[in-house]
């Protein structure tokens, strides 16, 4: 991954333990996400409590509800940890469940 990759963070309640297939069925929900910014996104993180469980490449296309301005079908594909982030602690705090970040604003926010 290159530091200046941009990353979908997804925040989920529940999921810690689940094979990974079932995660992404999980994570393939609605999400307010910018849909240009989307564009420059290949890669998903998706934690729960804080903790990276997963990450996954996006497929190249989604779907964008109009009315509701929220992305759906990601198309989820596990990436086997890539980004070396799964395991880790990030401390994230964001009130919004689904952001958009740099790989290297990460770094910054590994507690462990």
């Amino acid at each position: 991954m290159d530091r200046a990759d941009k990353l979908l963070i997804l925040k989920l309640s529940e999921g810690d333990n689940l094979p990974i297939d079932r995660l992404a069925q999980l994570a393939d929900g609605h999400w307010k996400v910018n849909a240009v910014k989307i564009q420059s996104v290949k890669l998903v993180i998706v934690l729960v409590h804080k903790k990276v469980v997963g990450d996954f490449y996006l497929a190249d296309n989604v779907t964008l509800e109009l009315n509701t301005g929220r992305i759906t079908n990601l198309g989820l594909r596990d990436a086997k940890n890539v980004s070396g982030l799964v395991g880790k602690i990030l401390n994230y705090r964001t009130a919004n469940p689904a952001t958009i970040k740099k790989f290297s604003d990460l770094n910054d926010l590994i507690v462990k």
